[in-house]
């Protein structure tokens, strides 16, 4: 007789958004995860943060900006980044990281880049204590 195949177990996960956008389209933008994530199953914590200039963590971000406006001035454009902690398999953090990005780019085989350069990331970590929703 066959061993019947263990269930995934549940672990912490950080899902990463960096987007270079002014303060309130990434306010937008976590507003947006925000409901995505308060419509599931999964207890979760969300940060916003402008990262600090000189952060190579998103270096493209702003490079593919200027590219695809170049000679522009980017105004009062910044590099933010949510950060969601949730503690889930792995398939379910890889699917939810797609359904957040989701919120920015809603149609990712379009033609044209994005109007708000973003990059993203799941990665095994630990969340923190302060995790809400369901």
């Amino acid at each position: 007789m066959r061993a019947a195949t263990p269930a995934p177990l549940d672990q912490p996960f950080e899902i990463r958004i960096g987007v270079y956008a002014t303060a309130e389209d990434a306010a937008r933008v976590a507003t947006g995860c925000r409901r995505l994530l308060d419509a599931g199953p999964s207890r979760f914590s969300l940060a916003l943060a402008e990262r600090p200039r000189g952060d190579d963590l998103y270096e493209e971000l702003p490079e593919q900006w200027r590219a695809e406006y170049p000679g522009a001035d980017p105004g009062a454009r910044a590099v933010h980044e949510v950060t969601v902690d949730v503690v889930t398999t792995r398939e379910r953090a890889n699917a939810l990281c797609t359904a957040l990005t989701h919120t920015i780019c809603p149609d990712p085989d379009h033609a044209s880049p994005c109007p708000i350069p973003w990059s993203s990331a799941c990665l095994r970590g630990r969340p923190s204590d302060g995790m809400s929703g369901r």
